[in-house]
């Protein structure tokens, strides 16, 4: 390759190579800078991954693009110096960092649409558990409320309990044959297989809380257990509440299905109706 567009070929091939590496290595300090505290996350989630990402992601598909083409096109036109194969290794590696990233960014943005855009999710709706001083404060102070009952979707306006009740309608009290002291104990075992991480407040038998933490970005969510008699067994309510950001995705249902599942499964109870 030759002259001008010689130089423009390799240019490139150079410049997607480099964004098939730079783009996701953009994303992973986004969130791991966020995680450990180098910015807040309206930095590192908002502006570098929401606002500045998806532009780097079609910037690396239609640089990888252009240089596929033109790469194609000297190879079949050039007499001679013709491309190797590492320019169309670099051109193809672009495209799919790009749109494997694009794609994805879809699939959120689908998954956000299915669910309403929520953040508190409690097991019981008439009578949530609460979290205690302790905890509320070690939310911080621009954390999310943890007032349920002043809570309401923001599309419809309609409470949140309500908006619950329709999206989720799986997720309520956990009746148990065990007693409430046999599943308080399993109740925290699940929490610690789970990977949460206990208030340092001792648990007082019927009530324990605790913090679940993302590993992209770090987000938090704090979860509080009650567990209360109810009949010759017990009733476990739980209730796990995003501190940031407005939908979850769905994030705090699954938690809550899934600390579920394992109570269960570790107890020997399955789950009727």
């Amino acid at each position: 390759m030759h002259g001008a567009m010689g130089w423009i070929v390799r240019g490139l091939a150079l410049l997607a190579g480099a964004l098939a590496v730079i783009t996701p290595l953009f994303f992973l300090a986004a969130a791991l800078g966020t995680k450990y505290g180098l910015w807040d996350w309206r930095m590192g989630f908002g502006t570098l991954t929401r606002q500045i990402g998806p532009n780097l992601l079609w910037a690396s598909v239609l640089v990888g693009a252009a240089a596929l083409v033109a790469l194609t096109l000297t190879a079949l036109l050039a007499r001679r110096d013709r491309p190797g194969a590492g320019g169309f290794i670099a051109a193809i590696a672009a495209i799919a960092v790009g749109a494997a990233g694009l794609g994805y960014a879809l699939h959120v943005r689908e998954q956000a649409a299915g669910v309403p855009p929520i953040h508190d999710i409690a097991t019981n709706t008439a009578n949530p558990p609460e979290f205690s001083p302790v905890m509320i404060a070690a939310r911080g102070p621009d954390a999310n409320s943890v007032d349920y009952f002043s809570k309401t979707d923001p599309r419809s306006g309609r409470a949140l309990a309500e908006v619950q009740a329709e999206a989720y309608p799986d997720i309520r009290p956990i009746r148990l044959s065990a007693d409430p002291e046999t599943a308080h104990a399993a109740a925290v075992d699940v929490a610690r297989e789970m990977g949460w991480t206990l208030s340092p407040e001792p648990a007082n038998g019927t009530v324990f809380e605790a913090t679940a933490e993302t590993f992209w970005f770090g987000f938090r969510d704090d979860v509080v257990v009650r567990i209360g008699e109810e009949g010759e067994g017990s009733v476990v309510d739980a209730r796990s509440v995003s501190r940031v950001g407005m939908s979850d995705l769905g994030a705090n249902a699954a938690r809550l299905r899934e600390f579920e599942r394992r109570l269960r499964e570790r107890l020997g109870e399955p789950r009727t109706g």
